[in-house]
C-alpha cells in the first residue's frame, strides 16, 4: 500500500468521504478544529448542521470547547486583536480570503455561529442516534416517548429466566445435557452476561460451529443422537469396569515394557499417575464422572492405540513389541465412547446457548418496546434498523439534509453497527456527501476499546482519499526518533496485514525538555526492560521491590 499524503488542512477537498489517519500527538483535534471553521466559512454552514461525533462524553466535552474556542480566537483577530504564537488563526484567514470570503463576512459567520453554539451538533455517537430518533421517532417504530435506562441488566436477566425456566429446567432437557450445563457453571446469570456481549456487538458475525444449526431430526438438543451416545458410553463403561480387578495386572505390563516405549510419554511416574486415575474414574460408578486429571489426565496411556503409537515397534524394524492386555482394548473403547458423548453434549449445549441469545434478543427488545425503556446499546441499534431496514427509505436522505457534512473523530474504535449508521447516510443509493473520518488504528488493538478492525479497513478501502500526520508536536525529537527505531525495525510489528507503523518526524512546537536531576548519568529518551520467563524478579536491596534487567536503551 502506497504511503498516504500527508493532511494539509488549509487547501484539502472539502467534499468526497476522507480518512485521516494519524499517530498520537499529531495534531488530529488541531486539524478537526481547521476543517470544522472552514466548513463554517467556506461552505456557510451553521453548527447546528455540522455534525462532530466522537465516542466518548469526556472527549466530546473537550472537542467542544477546542472548537468554540478557535471560532472565539479567529474572530477576535478579524476584530483586530494580535494573533497568538499558534499560527492556525493567520493561516486560516490568509487560506480563506485567497477564496473570495472577506474578513467582513467571515466576522459575521463566525460572530453568528459563537452566538449560537449551544445548538452546535457535537455529540456522542450515542448522543447523535438518540438525536436523530427523537426527531423522527415513528421512522424506527418507536413509541414516542422513551426511558433511557443506563442499566438493563435486571430485565436482561429475567429474559434469559424465563427462557431457562421454559427450556432448561421445564423437564424436556436431556439429563445428560442439564449435568453437562451444571458442569460447566451455566446458569441465567452467566448467561445474561453473554447476551450483554452479543447484544452490543449487533452486526458483528457470530462464528458458530456447524453442528449448532437449528432444526434437523433429533430435535433441538440432538436428544436423540445423545440417548444412544450416552447407552454406548453405559456398556462400554460397564465392561472396562468388569476388568477393574485386572487394572494392577495391565499397569504391571505397560511398567515391564518401558524399555520399548517411547520415554518422554511412557514415564514411571506418567505410567503410576494414569493407573490412579483409571482406579478413580471405575471406582465413582458414573461413566461422566469428572475425569481425573481434567484435560491434562493420562487415561490414554493404557490404551491400545496409543501403546501401538509409543513403542519402538511402530515405524522400524527391530523395536519391542507393545504390551498386551484386554484391559487397554476396553480402556480405548470407554474413551472413544466417552469423547463421542462430550462432543454431542458441546454441540447440544451450543446449540442451546445459540437459541437463548437469539430467543432472547427479539424478547428483551420486544419487552423494552413494551414499557417504553431504551438502553444505550438500543439506540445505536434502533438507529440502525431505521435506516437499513427498508421501511422508511426517506431517513438516511433527511439526516444528510440536516447533517450535510460529518467529522467523526476517533473513527479506529468503529464496530460494523457504527459504521453502517454513517455509510448509509451519508454515502448510499446514489448520494455522496462529505464525511471526514479521523483516527489512529494502531489504538484499537487493545480489546478494551471494544474495536473491529476488519470494519475499520473495510470503511479505509471505501473512502475517496486518504491523508496522514507526520509530526508530533507532543513527544520530544528524541524520544520520537527512539519509537521510530524500535517500531520501524520491524514491518510487521502490530501482528495484522495492513496495520503499519508510519514513521513521525518532531514538529515545530517548542516543548520544555524533561531532565531527570536525580540521575547520575544522562538517561535515555527510551529505555525497554525485559523479564525472562524462566527468571523471577530480583529483590530491591533497599525497598524490597523488583529490580528489572535492563535489555537495551535508545
Amino acid at each position: 500500500m502506497s504511503a498516504a499524503p500527508e493532511l494539509d488542512v488549509f487547501h484539502c477537498p472539502l467534499d468526497g468521504i476522507r480518512l485521516v489517519e494519524a499517530s498520537a500527538g499529531t495534531g488530529k483535534t488541531w486539524n478537526i478544529c481547521g476543517l470544522y471553521l472552514r466548513l463554517l466559512l467556506e461552505r456557510e454552514l451553521p453548527v447546528e448542521a455540522l455534525l462532530v461525533v466522537t465516542f466518548t462524553k469526556a472527549a466530546t466535552a473537550e472537542l467542544s470547547g477546542r472548537i468554540r474556542e478557535r471560532i472565539a480566537e479567529t474572530l477576535r483577530v478579524l476584530e483586530g486583536a494580535a494573533p497568538g504564537a499558534d499560527p492556525f488563526v493567520p493561516q486560516l484567514i490568509e487560506t480563506v480570503q485567497a477564496r473570495g470570503i472577506d474578513a467582513e463576512r467571515m466576522t459575521h459567520r463566525l460572530r453568528h455561529a459563537l452566538q449560537t453554539f449551544d445548538e452546535a451538533a457535537i455529540f456522542t455517537i450515542h448522543g447523535f442516534c438518540q438525536r436523530a430518533l427523537a426527531d423522527t421517532p415513528f421512522a424506527a417504530g418507536l413509541p414516542y416517548e422513551l426511558e433511557l435506562v443506563e442499566d438493563d441488566s435486571a430485565l436482561r436477566l429475567e429474559v434469559v429466566q424465563d427462557f431457562w425456566r421454559r427450556e432448561v429446567a421445564g423437564g424436556a432437557l436431556s439429563p445428560l445435557l442439564a449435568e453437562a450445563l451444571l458442569q460447566a457453571k451455566d446458569s441465567p446469570e452467566t448467561w445474561a452476561g453473554i447476551l450483554s456481549r452479543h447484544m452490543a456487538r449487533p452486526c458483528a458475525r457470530a462464528l458458530w460451529d456447524e453442528s449448532t444449526g437449528q432444526g434437523g431430526d433429533e430435535g433441538a438438543d440432538g436428544s436423540a443422537g445423545l440417548a444412544q451416545a450416552e447407552a454406548n458410553l453405559t456398556r462400554a463403561y460397564a465392561a472396562a469396569r468388569g476388568l477393574a480387578g485386572a487394572l494392577q495386572a495391565a499397569n504391571g505390563c505397560v511398567n515391564d515394557a518401558l524399555g520399548g516405549l517411547n520415554a518422554s510419554s511412557y514415564k514411571p511416574e506418567s505410567v503410576a499417575k494414569a493407573a490412579r486415575q483409571w482406579a478413580d474414574w471405575l471406582a465413582a460408578a458414573n461413566p461422566l464422572h469428572p475425569l481425573p486429571g481434567g484435560t491434562d489426565n493420562k487415561l490414554a496411556l493404557f490404551t491400545t492405540a496409543m501403546l501401538e503409537k509409543r513403542s519402538t515397534a511402530a515405524g522400524r524394524k527391530g523395536g519391542i513389541a507393545p504390551p498386551r492386555h484386554d484391559f487397554f482394548d476396553f480402556a480405548e473403547a470407554l474413551l472413544a465412547a466417552r469423547g463421542e458423548v462430550e462432543g454431542l453434549l458441546s454441540a447440544a449445549r451450543l446449540r442451546l446457548l445459540r437459541r437463548c441469545l437469539e430467543d432472547c434478543s427479539d424478547e428483551l427488545r420486544r419487552r423494552k418496546a413494551e414499557r417504553r425503556q431504551i438502553s444505550f446499546d438500543d439506540i445505536l441499534w434502533n438507529a440502525h434498523q431505521a435506516l437499513h431496514s427498508g421501511a422508511q427509505p426517506w431517513l438516511a436522505a433527511a439526516l444528510h439534509a440536516r447533517y450535510p457534512v460529518a467529522l467523526i473523530d476517533e473513527f479506529q474504535d468503529t464496530d460494523p453497527l457504527q459504521f453502517g449508521i454513517f455509510d448509509r447516510i451519508y454515502r448510499a443509493e446514489g448520494r455522496h456527501g462529505s464525511l471526514f473520518l479521523v483516527g489512529d488504528p494502531k489504538q484499537a488493538i487493545y480489546s478494551f476499546r471494544s474495536a473491529d478492525l476488519f470494519t475499520y479497513f473495510a470503511a479505509r478501502d471505501r473512502t475517496d482519499a486518504r491523508y496522514t500526520l507526520r509530526h508530533n508536536q507532543r513527544s520530544s525529537p528524541a524520544l520520537i526518533e527512539a519509537c521510530n527505531r524500535l517500531f520501524g525495525a520491524n514491518p510487521a510489528v502490530f501482528m495484522m496485514d495492513r496495520l503499519d507503523y508510519v514513521r513521525v518526524g518532531a514538529g515545530s512546537r517548542p516543548r520544555k525538555p524533561l531532565v531527570d536531576e536525580t540521575a547520575d548519568d544522562a538517561v535515555p529518551p527510551l529505555q525497554l526492560w525485559r523479564i525472562p520467563r524462566d527468571e523471577t524478579l530480583a529483590e530491591d536491596d533497599e525497598g524490597g521491590g523488583a529490580r528489572l534487567p535492563r535489555a537495551a536503551a535508545l
